[in-house]
């Protein structure tokens, strides 16, 4: 079946557009539609772009960690291509019906996998130019931090089911405005050329360790409350 550029539009339910962030609404959707529409005609399936979407952000990731200036300018722009297929697997699943466990289990590890190249890479491209080994440090921080936000979300939500999603509700927001689907990856292409990389990886720590922190300290204060009323 050919599926038009309406079709894949029209696709989208009007609560998710209205839970992605101000990037990813008014940029990454728009600009995911005619990819995900090219992608159908070559008969790509939702899991095989993000597939392709994990090859980007891994090849982005060595690229950015790279001395010079072109390298890991096309680093930086292999992360914005991974934000916009990262929205073209969805539009994929969704227009064609094929949402799976699978689908959105892969998709999930793809996410872990871009974050995790971006806060490592950013961190080598700082050390590479300042020769400071502590970036490394807070790089490996970040990424860890990162990880175990998920990992104790996905745990709490394992135990309280769907109702998870509201309780984290603003920290999903800000999340989706802040990290590899909202501004952080124009960020890297704009400080790339004005030097100030140096920022998002000082940004990235205190966002991402704080976060952890709050969320952790959070979900087991609500476990704990249930627990009680047991």
């Amino acid at each position: 079946m050919a599926f038009t550029l309406h079709d894949i539009s029209a696709s989208l339910p009007p609560e998710k557009n209205r839970a992605d962030g101000l990037w990813t609404r008014f940029v990454l959707r728009p600009l995911s539609i005619p990819v995900a529409w090219a992608a159908l005609r070559l008969h790509f399936g939702a899991n095989g772009v993000s597939y392709i979407s994990s090859l980007f952000s891994i090849a982005g990731g060595v690229l950015f960690s790279m001395n010079g200036f072109w390298l890991p300018l096309w680093g930086a722009i292999l992360f914005n291509c991974f934000s916009v297929l990262d929205c073209v697997d969805g539009n994929i699943a969704r227009v064609t019906h094929t949402a799976s466990p699978w689908g959105g289990w892969a998709d999930a590890v793809m996410g872990f996998v871009a974050y995790t190249c971006v806060f490592i890479s950013t961190g080598i491209y700082v050390y590479l130019r300042g020769g400071c080994w502590l970036v490394l440090v807070i790089a490996a921080v970040t990424a860890s931090a990162n990880l175990l936000t998920r990992v104790a979300y996905q745990i709490y939500k394992n135990i309280v089911g769907e109702e998870a999603h509201g309780s984290v509700s603003f920290e999903r927001k800000l999340a989706e405005n802040v990290g590899i689907t909202g501004f952080l990856m124009p960020a890297l292409i704009v400080c790339h050329f004005t030097g100030g990389m140096i920022f998002i990886v000082a940004f990235n720590l205190l966002f991402y360790l704080g976060g952890c922190l709050a969320t952790i300290i959070k979900l087991a204060r609500k476990i704990s409350i249930q627990s009680a009323n047991k």
